[in-house]
């Protein structure tokens, strides 16, 4: 090397010699790049793989990825949103906590587009866990924060609306949470309410059945107004809402309130029975306070009424409940409390509300006539069934003015609650065991998914309606010694909406099943088995002359079909019944006549009485028989019925 290159490197040769030669400065510059890196690193020493490995399969954490175990593999239902960060998020809950984890280390570090702002309950569930991780503090987030401040929730309510039959989305009624704040007490109203459904206009009934039940939807939480929810179910649809207020602190509200939060543009596939609106609000209140397990009592399915049932079963979780009829309950309340003249002249402000009111009526009937044509007016409206009547709203103003021209106060008296709420009905599953006759000894084993038929105790159902899917009866008969399909219900639905002043309801029913019928060649054969298709539907009227009764009377159309007619039979008939409800007794008489193609007037007459040993027990003695031709085939059976 010659002299000039080597007084270039002279400078750093010197650097060198001192630096390596003092090995106490050595020792201390390992020292602070070891400091350097334990800041830099994505996890302190402290932190091992298998703490990862382990807070990864932590069941909180799966919950909050909506990743329930199935098998071997992870996969959730969520997609969408942004709501992985990983690539392979959906899949493997490991691969999302690493990729959450380092997101929430990098920039930005505030602000609306913080990873910790768009997931701030999984941060705040892995920062509380893990606090070796030593994550950044958690940021502001303006957004949330205005979102939080302007619900100011201090309280959670469940709310069920009851059964809608002519919906199928609602046939088993609906919940969801009602986020009460300060003025909840004074007007709940003005709250907000989280629901989830599935996200279609569909308005083909049975397509949305189908696809309903396949999961061809997708389901999605929504927050609207509360008094939109009450709009749309107690006037709209006719549905009583019951509201259930939880026990849940400020700690647990938060949790549910910022895992909503991140589950704003997050879809799921929205499955009629599974993965509904029951099912996904109890993993709301499970991601709340873990330790409910409220989704763990349900596997194959969630009816929204056992889902109440399963809140108040968990002591303490229900402070207090609170009943919310619907407006056509309250009208129906008010016409059968009013007399028979009170109703008649209601009627005719109702045609004409500048119909003179009679002097020979005391100023409290007259009070009482305009206010209840009021209620039947306004109903209507709010339903759309005013047809071609030109100025509703002017019709309203004017009852209004003539009824604040009497000096009384109103009128209305409080609509009585149930005297047993939906959390005090029977679960919607049973399990049915019999012994009976039917040309000899037999032995039934029954099972039914959902729901309640109208032999079933009332309580906490609305009365007169009655659904029953998949219903499943198999009978072994002494006579032959074999085990036969006695009948297997695809769906029946019987709704007796009762006929009132102001409120001509149509009852209907309609029914597909498979059932074992004594029919050979168009003629009753005792010994006969064959596996018959049966679809019938119906309308008509029926009515509740006193709380006990109710009767129908139905205009019903049938057909049969299958290997023990030589061709499909229609037949066109009555269908009369009525139910008497006393305490733990149930009675339900039903005779049901067809003039059938072929087979002539073929009756089905069918006695049932149900005795409630407590809320999910009964015993059932029931007979009917099958007339044809002037051939009777007649049964008798007493049943042991377990809901659950």
């Amino acid at each position: 090397m010659d002299e000039r290159t080597r007084h270039l490197f002279d400078p750093f040769y010197r650097f060198y010699k001192f630096y390596f030669e003092q090995r106490w400065l050595a020792w201390l510059s390992v020292c602070f790049c070891l400091i350097l890196s334990g800041i830099t690193a994505p996890a302190r020493a402290d932190v091992s793989a298998a703490d990862l490995d382990h807070l990864a399969q932590d069941p909180y954490w799966r919950q909050l990825l909506h990743m329930p175990r199935q098998g071997a593999q992870d996969i959730s239902r969520a997609h969408g949103g942004g709501f992985f960060l990983a690539t392979d998020g959906a899949v493997n809950a490991h691969a999302e906590l690493l990729a959450d984890i380092a997101a929430w280390r990098r920039a930005p570090l505030s602000g609306d587009a913080a990873a910790a702002c768009l997931l701030p309950a999984r941060y705040a569930w892995v920062r509380q866990r893990l606090p070796a991780l030593a994550l950044p503090p958690a940021p502001a987030c303006p957004q949330l924060q205005r979102w939080l401040q302007a619900l100011a929730v201090q309280r959670i309510t469940l709310v069920f609306a009851s059964d809608y039959v002519n919906n199928p989305s609602s046939m088993f009624g609906h919940t969801f949470l009602r986020l009460d704040n300060r003025q909840a007490d004074q007007d709940p109203l003005l709250t907000y309410a989280i629901s989830y459904a599935a996200a279609t206009h569909e308005s083909n009934g049975l397509l949305f059945a189908v696809r309903g039940l396949t999961g061809g939807y997708p389901g999605m939480y929504s927050l609207l107004p509360y008094y939109d929810k009450v709009k749309q179910y107690n006037d709209f649809e006719n549905r009583d809402l019951w509201e259930y207020g939880l026990a849940l602190d400020h700690a647990e509200i938060q949790r549910i309130l910022l895992h909503v939060w991140e589950l704003r543009q997050v879809a799921f596939p929205y499955y009629f029975f599974s993965d509904n609106c029951a099912y996904e609000l109890l993993k709301l209140l499970d991601i709340g306070r873990p330790s409910l397990h409220l989704t763990r009592r349900f596997h194959l399915y969630t009816i929204p009424a056992d889902s109440v049932r399963a809140i108040t079963a968990v002591p303490g979780l229900v402070l207090q409940k609170h009943y919310r009829p619907a407006q056509s309950t309250r009208l129906a309340w008010r016409v059968r409390t009013n007399s028979a003249t009170i109703n008649t002249l209601a009627e005719q402000l109702y045609a004409n509300p500048s119909a003179p009111l009679p002097a020979s009526l005391t100023l409290t009937q007259q009070a009482q006539s305009l206010e209840t044509a009021f209620d039947a007016l306004k109903l209507h409206q709010d339903r759309g069934e005013l047809g071609m009547r030109s100025d509703p709203g002017k019709d309203l103003s004017l009852l209004l003015l003539r009824r604040a021209g009497i000096d009384l106060p109103d009128q209305a008296t409080p609509t009585p609650i149930a005297t047993t709420d939906p959390s005090q009905g029977h679960d919607s599953s049973h399990l049915l065991l019999a012994a009976g006759t039917r040309q000899g000894a037999t032995f039934d084993v029954g099972w039914r998914p959902a729901y309640h038929d109208q032999s079933d105790s009332p309580d906490g159902y609305r009365k007169g309606a009655s659904i029953d899917f998949l219903d499943l009866d198999l009978q072994y008969r002494q006579s032959d010694r074999q085990w036969h399909l006695d009948h297997a219900t695809l769906l029946a639905i019987q709704s007796l909406s009762p006929s009132l002043p102001f409120q001509r309801s149509l009852s209907w029913q309609m029914g597909v099943s498979a059932e074992d019928l004594p029919l050979q060649g168009h003629t009753l054969q005792a010994n006969a088995s064959h596996i018959l298709l049966r679809l019938h539907g119906g309308v008509g009227m029926s009515w509740t002359p006193a709380a006990p009764w109710q009767l129908w009377t139905l205009a019903d159309v049938q057909t049969l079909s299958g290997a023990g007619l030589s061709r499909p039979s229609i037949g066109v008939g009555p269908d009369l019944g009525f139910t008497y409800h006393h305490g733990a007794w149930q009675t339900c008489l039903e005779m049901r006549a067809h003039q059938s193609s072929g087979l002539g007037w073929l009756a089905e007459p069918s006695l049932s009485l149900d005795d409630r040993l407590q809320r999910d027990e009964s015993l059932r003695l029931s007979t009917g028989m099958m007339a044809l031709a002037g051939r009777r085939l007649a049964y008798l059976r007493l049943a042991w019925i377990h809901d659950f």
